[in-house]
């Protein structure tokens, strides 16, 4: 399902099941290792939700090896005012560019 507290499909549309996050360490051809972390989460509305902005906050620290300073509830909340249009039903918003999502002066957190 599409939302938090929707159970797992039986059957074969979901067998097997897949993760929705994964890592692994990587050795390039220079023979250094590197962490690596994937999802399949990141539409924007999955950003809605504390729990997937806490696993890319710990991704990061993880990738980086700095496992010790993951604190036990890191503070993940938005900055600004965030209201991502629905990717379903029509929610697509046509011709959108980057500068249409900057802050206005007012909304700018303070120094």
């Amino acid at each position: 399902g599409m939302k938090m507290d929707d159970k797992p499909i039986d059957g074969p549309k979901n067998n097997p099941m897949m993760p929705i996050a994964w890592v692994r360490t990587y050795t390039g051809t220079a023979g250094k290792p590197a962490r690596i972390f994937a999802t399949t989460m990141g539409a924007a509305t999955d950003l809605m939700a504390e729990g997937t902005r806490r696993m890319l906050v710990n991704a990061a620290y993880w990738c980086q090896h700095m496992e010790d300073k993951i604190a036990e509830k890191s503070n993940v909340e938005l900055v600004g005012e965030y209201k991502p249009s629905d990717f379903r039903g029509g929610g697509y918003i046509r011709d959108l560019k980057p500068e249409d999502f900057a802050m206005k002066p007012e909304q700018k957190p303070a120094k």
